[in-house]
């Protein structure tokens, strides 16, 4: 069975010819037999196509495209998680003027930035992680106290618009917010057709969430015997029992290092290019008032 990649490519230059670029590549698409799915997120100043499609990218049309604009770039980015690749290609004139692929590293606890804030009575306000999976796309888990998703985060090239989706506990993207990143309203909606998560895909952020979870939380919900430590250090500190609740040893090691004046608690690992993903998610998924409250004990999945 052909493995599904994960592909964008970025069309930039020539403002002027960016319109009709994007009508050559549609009639040039249109002859290619497809399998899989080809979104637009286009921009002021690019084009960009979000594909997940099965047996292989189709090239041979945006080379076309590229021969035929040559004011134009092309940049090609993309992700085959069967066989633990990702890549990226820029055509120039129909021409591929640079190519490399790498292994997947997604696996790794330490590549993943982090971050985790707590308030003062020690409830979890939010913890997340995330990793990116090409230049304009993030995959990511989070949660609070009382529910959890999984995200996926789209920014639009040459642009501030961005598409956030999550999960409601199934294999399915089921929410989804639009905002810009200049304003602070956000538009909100349960989708009336979800997207299924490919199964690879899915795969692998679940099991960046279980160790993420391994790593930081315990659950209310866990075996008793299990618990108990954490249950009875709680209880010392005063604090109330959550869901989902950051190990003692960690919110120690906040407390000591992290804490505030307000005695909130906050530990992040995040680079300056990717805290404005931490206050996207902060802006539409954690202040959610709509759509269905996800209880942790529910979430069979991972937990």
């Amino acid at each position: 069975m052909p493995s599904l990649i994960h592909a964008t490519i970025t069309v930039s230059g020539d403002e002027s010819q960016l319109d009709a670029c994007n009508a050559r590549i549609r009639l040039l698409l249109a002859d290619q037999d497809i399998d899989g799915e080809i979104d637009e997120h286009h921009g002021a100043g690019a084009l960009c196509y979000d594909m997940k499609v099965k047996g292989g990218i189709p090239f041979p049309a945006f080379a076309q495209a590229s021969q035929e604009f040559p004011a134009l770039k092309m940049v090609v980015e993309w992700v085959n998680i069967d066989a633990g690749e990702r890549g990226e290609a820029t055509l120039v004139e129909g021409k591929l003027t640079e190519h490399n692929v790498h292994k997947l590293a997604m696996a790794t606890g330490s590549a993943r930035p982090v971050h985790v804030a707590v308030a003062a009575n020690g409830k979890l306000d939010l913890a997340l992680t995330f990793f990116r999976l090409n230049r304009e796309e993030w995959m990511g888990y989070a949660l609070t106290a009382d529910r959890d998703a999984l995200l996926r985060v789209v920014r639009a090239p040459e642009s501030d618009a961005v598409e956030l989706y999550a999960t409601e506990g199934s294999p399915e993207w089921s929410m989804r917010w639009r905002a810009s990143l200049a304003q602070s309203g956000c538009d909100f909606e349960v989708m009336a057709e979800p997207q299924e998560i490919d199964g690879a895909m899915y795969s692998e952020l679940e099991q960046m969430a279980r160790e993420f979870v391994d790593e930081w939380i315990w659950f209310a919900s866990g075996a008793q015997d299990e618990i108990a430590i954490e249950k009875e250090r709680y209880e010392t500190a005063g604090h109330a029992i959550h869901a989902a609740n950051v190990k003692a040893s960690r919110l120690h090691k906040m407390a000591a290092g992290t804490a505030r004046p307000d005695g909130t608690r906050q530990l992040s690992t995040l680079s300056g290019d990717d805290a404005w993903v931490r206050d996207f998610v902060a802006r539409t998924w954690l202040g959610a008032v709509s759509g269905k409250r996800v209880s942790l004990t529910d979430r069979r999945t991972v937990f």
